[in-house]
């Protein structure tokens, strides 16, 4: 089955590709958003709703489902046409009427034509890494967590959360006013990956009794009827182990993350799971294809939203200088 031919192809709705939407909609040219997920604002929506933001323009902190119902306000204005739960498959090339036509084919047997395409699929898909416990998956719904999409899930609960990352501290931080504390907090390393203002709060919570920090420390077991109701923790420096208490078990490792389909479009890659783009244009090595966001790769990249919501903005309107064979110009959005 083809769509009608529209200008612009956004692939994924996070709220990169939610701005990539609004910034073509603004110079009038046609929008079509292809989406794997059964709900727009992509990773944000899907896996933290409730995690608070700090790096984007104009709010101290948003909350990830806010941040996006206002990215949806803003990139669908314009009304750009939006397609959920399609998976990407196979990009092709084809003439029609005189002009030539990036032919994105999905999953599900749709053809959706257009004469440019931008690609904001984050890291493309995604699954979280897991600790190398044997019976591991067998807690999964029974106090074993990967994500923290609803606070209230954990009210009252002695929770474990395993990680050294932003996400592990922003939770370890987060559900100060939700958990039973204090938290624990265990990581492999002494150090942690997560932003300094955000371990040392935590360090503050921990004199306060409010955290306990394990590091370096590692998960060795888990116990319980029925439900998680203690882990064994190891002291990787002494080789002591202890338990402690815990109803929930959450995971925040990282995922492991690949671009599925897209990787067999002939695109030039940076690395293995980013498309390299020309930071100036964000073009790929596809002609009329541009990357918008983490999945687009340079030298020197920084993966961060308010990185991502430029690079959507240099897309757009470089895609839309070529539709149209014009100058690249913003077209400013000020009154």
């Amino acid at each position: 089955m083809s769509e009608a031919v529209c200008d612009i192809t956004v692939i994924g709705a996070g709220p990169v590709g939610l701005a990539a939407a609004y910034y073509a909609g603004h110079r009038d040219a046609t929008v079509r958003i292809v989406e794997s997920l059964g709900q727009l604002g992509g990773q944000v929506a899907a896996v933290y709703p409730e995690k608070h933001v700090y790096d984007v323009a104009g709010h101290p902190k948003i909350k990830g489902q806010d941040l996006v119902d206002l990215c949806v306000e803003q990139g669908l204005q314009f009304g750009a046409d939006v397609h959920l739960d399609e998976e990407v498959a196979d990009l092709t090339r084809l003439a029609q009427n005189g002009e030539e036509l990036l032919a994105l084919t999905t999953k599900s047997g749709k053809q959706f034509l257009s004469r440019a395409l931008i690609v904001t699929a984050g890291h493309g898909a995604f699954e979280p890494r897991k600790l190398e416990l044997e019976g591991l998956d067998d807690w999964e719904g029974r106090g074993l967590h990967y994500f923290v999409k609803r606070k209230d899930v954990f009210k009252g609960k002695n929770c474990v959360i395993v990680g050294g990352g932003d996400s592990a501290l922003d939770w370890t931080l987060g559900l100060q006013d939700t958990a039973d504390l204090p938290i624990t907090l265990v990581h492999r390393r002494d150090r942690f990956r997560a932003l300094e203002t955000s371990v040392n709060e935590a360090r503050r919570l921990e004199g306060e009794g409010n955290v306990r920090i394990c590091a370096p420390a590692e998960v060795r077991e888990i116990h319980g009827d029925g439900s998680i109701q203690a882990v064994t923790v190891e002291d990787t420096g002494s080789g002591e182990t202890y338990q402690l208490d815990c109803e929930a078990l959450i995971l925040l490792l990282g995922f492991h993350s690949h671009l599925g389909s897209i990787a067999d479009w002939g695109l030039d890659l940076h690395g293995k799971r980013q498309i390299l783009v020309d930071p100036m244009t964000m073009d790929t090595s596809i002609p009329g294809v541009y990357a918008a966001g983490d999945v687009a790769g340079y030298e020197g990249k920084i993966t961060l939203i308010s990185i991502g919501f430029g690079e959507a903005a240099i897309a757009a309107n470089n895609a839309i200088a070529r539709i149209r064979g014009e100058k690249v110009q913003p077209k400013y959005s000020t009154d």
